[in-house]
């Protein structure tokens, strides 16, 4: 198996950006600890930052965990803040071949990361390999990012579709990854299946100015990649990328997209 491609949203500020994103203590409590009593070992998979990897191992002293991203500089400017938590190791590796025994972790997550994997039917195969026997995976990822909005702008809505196809071919980002986790879990044989829904972007009218320069950050951090694998000019992504952040502007829009989360056990 090839390794997993290079990350989308890489810039040299990713972890600033990633540790931004997320409240990392609600979404334990919210994802992990309400769902689970105790663990003795836990594995982030596409860990990032390790903002999370950090907050389940102040959250569970007991218990070790380990944090997983294939950016050996991500891991180092994480174990740089992570450096006093003893029972937290945060490792380079592969999804496709992570370097962790088998049978090894009661819980094994990924949290946004499969969006960004040409293939994540095969990295869920190998999370489920590190889990041990009647241990659970968890998988969360976005389903409708960019695309769904109304009033519809018909024109705006195809030059998306096309850009988003590119980068689907050239880079394997799927930002209808969401909606397929339940199939995968199926696929691979877990059981106990559970999916929960939850919003997650949703902008109803006017978007507010912090959200604004984030998104303005995040299409800038992914020009790149567009420029590279589209078949479109500079000129004509720029100007799709200008109407998106207009449409986002105005006060008679809604835009938004679901969060799927789905637990299995092995």
């Amino acid at each position: 198996m090839n390794s997993q491609s290079s990350y989308l949203m890489e810039s040299t500020d990713e972890n600033h950006r990633l540790n931004g994103k997320v409240n990392s203590k609600k979404f334990v409590q919210q994802y992990l600890t309400n769902k689970f009593r105790s663990f003795s070992t836990i594995l982030d998979v596409g860990c990032g930052p390790a903002s999370i990897a950090m907050e389940l191992a102040q959250s569970f002293p007991d218990t070790s965990v380990f944090g997983l991203d294939i950016s050996v500089k991500r891991i180092l400017e994480a174990k740089l803040l992570c450096h006093s938590q003893i029972n937290l190791n945060l490792i380079s590796g592969d999804v496709y071949n992570i370097p962790v025994c088998g049978n090894t972790c009661d819980l094994v997550y990924s949290r946004l990361f499969f969006e960004y994997l040409k293939d994540p039917l095969a990295a869920l195969k190998e999370m489920k390999r590190i889990c041990k026997p009647d241990g659970t995976v968890m998988i969360q990822d976005l389903d409708g990012q960019f695309f769904w909005h109304y009033p519809e702008n018909n024109q705006l809505n195809a030059q998306i579709i096309a850009i988003f196809h590119d980068l689907k071919k050239y880079t394997g980002f799927d930002p209808f990854v969401g909606r397929k986790l339940y199939y995968m879990f199926y696929d691979t044989v877990f059981h106990d299946i559970q999916v929960y829904i939850d919003p997650y972007h949703l902008i109803a009218g006017k978007i507010n100015s912090k959200e604004y320069q984030y998104w303005k950050k995040k299409l800038s951090t992914v020009l790149p990649q567009l420029i590279k694998h589209s078949s479109m000019k500079l000129d004509e992504i720029q100007t799709i990328n200008d109407t998106f952040l207009a449409y986002l502007q105005r006060e008679d829009t809604l835009t938004f997209s679901n969060l799927f989360t789905v637990y299995g056990r092995k």
